[in-house]
């Protein structure tokens, strides 16, 4: 991940739209009693508007230039729950945008997608902790990503990723720009979001899959509810500037998907493109392409038990992953929260 020269994140933007809800104060003894599993989260944590969106404490320093953030017209934005595909919609649709340039595509994608909130979900004092500070073999850590003020920077036509739901983000987005909301069968989500603690260092986790399943069904993770995040896109569906796709229907029949996404872009995809562009996005693709997977990142550490940046990308993955208690809280909490969207999606 590259860094640059910080600046205050407040001056990216306008002052409007305001940021409607109040920004509490980190509740550290929140996280305290989580300390031996999220042992990253150094500034405590959040809980922001009504859906209570569970962020790092850090959030809060950054939480008016996210909403205040100026999308163009001509803009195109990737937005996700994590782990439902985001990265390969990503690439899927960076390549169309950029007129199918392979060649740039081997510059690093966080480098032409920037992550809108990278800053607010990764605690510099991190590099701090010994086995990230070993990785780091001397190296002085890395400044912030200011991905907000590279994002600004850069010329139209912008692609930009953000993993926050809706209601924390400029109330012009849908109608200034457009958006491709990507979404997952959640029992697959928590268990891809659970490997992917395991992997980034920056989250200090050190718990079992169990008990990360309890943290995800109690929206004590990063970003959740879930249910409310995905909910705030699909009352949006109408919208004709939002696209949105499953992970599903990637893995079902990627190029179908790849000339859906093409059309809402405006993007001509010739027979020959859209075969090598399905390639390109072949999950064995993926998962060996350098430009999209961070290995040699000092937060990274790979652990061949828990699979790389890019895992298994299969579909039901979680009933093979989880213990029968887990699958049954998981089955039970989607009754409680799914109210149809499940059966929209064939989560069954």
């Amino acid at each position: 991940m590259s860094s640059r020269e910080s600046t205050s994140p407040k001056s990216c933007n306008s002052l409007k739209p305001k940021f409607p809800y109040d920004l509490p104060a980190p509740c550290v003894d929140d996280v305290l009693s989580l300390r031996k599993r999220y042992s990253g989260y150094l500034s405590g944590a959040v809980a922001i508007g009504p859906q209570k969106y569970y962020m790092q404490g850090i959030y809060n320093d950054y939480a008016e230039a996210l909403y205040e953030f100026q999308f163009r017209p001509s803009d195109v934005v990737v937005a996700s729950y994590p782990k439902t595909g985001t990265t390969w919609t990503e690439e899927l649709v960076w390549l169309l945008l950029n007129n199918f340039d392979y060649s740039q595509a081997k510059t690093p994608l966080d480098m032409r997608f920037p992550f809108l909130e990278a800053d607010c979900i990764i605690d510099r004092r991190v590099f701090e902790f010994p086995e990230v500070a070993e990785r780091m073999n001397g190296e002085p850590p890395p400044g912030p990503f200011d991905s907000l003020h590279r994002a600004r920077d850069l010329p139209d036509r912008r692609a930009l990723k953000t993993h926050l739901p809706f209601s924390l983000l400029s109330p012009e987005l849908l109608r200034t720009s457009k958006v491709v909301y990507v979404t997952r069968d959640p029992r697959d989500v928590a268990v891809s979001f659970y490997h992917h603690h395991k992997i980034i260092l920056s989250h200090g986790f050190s718990g079992t899959i169990d008990e990360f399943i309890d943290d995800f069904i109690e929206d004590k993770v990063l970003y959740s509810p879930f249910w409310s995040h995905v909910r705030e896109a699909w009352e949006k569906r109408d919208e004709p500037n939002l696209l949105i796709i499953t992970y599903e229907e990637l893995k079902s029949d990627l190029p179908a998907v790849i000339l859906r996404i093409a059309s809402f872009l405006d993007v001509s995809v010739s027979d020959a493109q859209l075969e090598t562009l399905t390639k390109h996005l072949h999950i064995d693709s993926m998962r060996c392409n350098p430009a999209i997977n961070p290995d040699h990142d000092p937060i990274v550490k790979i652990d061949p038990h828990e699979g790389g940046f890019v895992r298994k990308g299969a579909v039901g993955g979680w009933r093979s992953s989880l213990s029968e208690t887990s699958q049954a809280k998981l089955e039970a909490w989607m009754r409680r929260n799914a109210q149809g969207l499940d059966q929209h999606f064939g989560w069954t």
